[in-house]
């Protein structure tokens, strides 16, 4: 499979203070990254750089082979969609149908085709009973949900995501999981998220650790928790499985690391 993102020694300054440096990766078509970041570590700028938001001071973004630029700036935010942390300020639009027909009323879709668009894309995500709601009448989860709807209906090729997980609970965080499963698996998006939190990342494949600006780590969760002592370092909380099963090798109780405590009692008793 393809790369639909490369990411090239992308850098930026602001007044003369290095934000990020040298950031390279890639990212298959239908794929997830987590990009893992400390509170204050830059993950918002990072977005927004990638999003065209902001420009860097040096490197290279490449989305379905279009260069982000000043020159194919129009060409390049066809192909993405961005939600960042201020939920409250991504809305254009006072009703929910109103905001899902925005983006495809810019795109010049016939009303025939809004109408079928709409009603296809609620479907798959379930949203059908919001439709007629005010958006200020609705819970984060839901917000989240209607902005995430919005920034893919029109099929664009990646999606980035500003830490948006912050704002929820294990369930609510496992109902956006899902939400991104659907759209790798039936609409072959590519999602690009940021969090500051290691749980959000234990089912994620594929995922960048930046500290200092810098990738310090690259790899699947297994891969990422095995230094988990430089993680602690680094100021993340090691996740309350990982943490156990750590001191449990120690005593030499176990010999990996568990992820389901129901699985990690059954071996206990074997």
């Amino acid at each position: 499979m393809s790369n639909i993102i490369n990411v090239d020694n992308l850098s930026l300054e602001l007044d003369g203070k290095s934000i990020f440096s040298n950031i390279s990766f890639s990212v298959e078509e239908g794929k997830t990254l987590g990009i893992l970041c400390p509170n204050n570590g830059g993950k918002t700028t990072l977005i927004k750089t990638l999003s065209g938001i902001m420009y860097s001071s040096s490197g290279k973004v490449d989305v379905n082979n279009v260069i982000l630029s000043k020159k194919n700036y129009r060409d390049y935010i066809i192909q993405i969609s961005t939600i960042l942390d201020d939920i409250d300020n991504q809305f254009l639009c006072n009703k929910v149908s109103e905001e899902l027909r925005y983006p495809l009323e810019n795109l010049g879709y016939g009303d025939l085709d809004i109408k079928y668009t709409i009603d296809e894309i609620s479907n798959l995500f379930d949203i059908n009973i919001l439709l007629g709601k005010n958006i200020n009448r609705l819970t984060n989860l839901e917000k989240v949900q209607v902005l995430i709807v919005a920034s893919i209906i029109h099929k664009p090729k990646v999606l980035f995501l500003d830490d948006i997980l912050r704002f929820f609970n294990n369930s609510e965080k496992d109902k956006i999981l899902k939400i991104f499963n659907i759209i790798n698996s039936q609409l072959n998006i590519s999602i690009i998220y940021t969090t500051s939190d290691l749980n959000d990342l234990i089912n994620n494949d594929n995922i960048l650790v930046i500290n200092d600006g810098q990738i310090v780590m690259t790899g699947t969760f297994a891969d990422i928790i095995q230094k988990d002592n430089e993680l602690t370092k680094m100021g993340f909380d090691i996740p309350i499985m990982i943490d156990l099963s750590r001191k449990l090798e120690f005593y030499k109780l176990v010999d990996k690391i568990y992820l389901n405590p129901d699985k990690l009692v059954d071996d206990l008793w074997e």
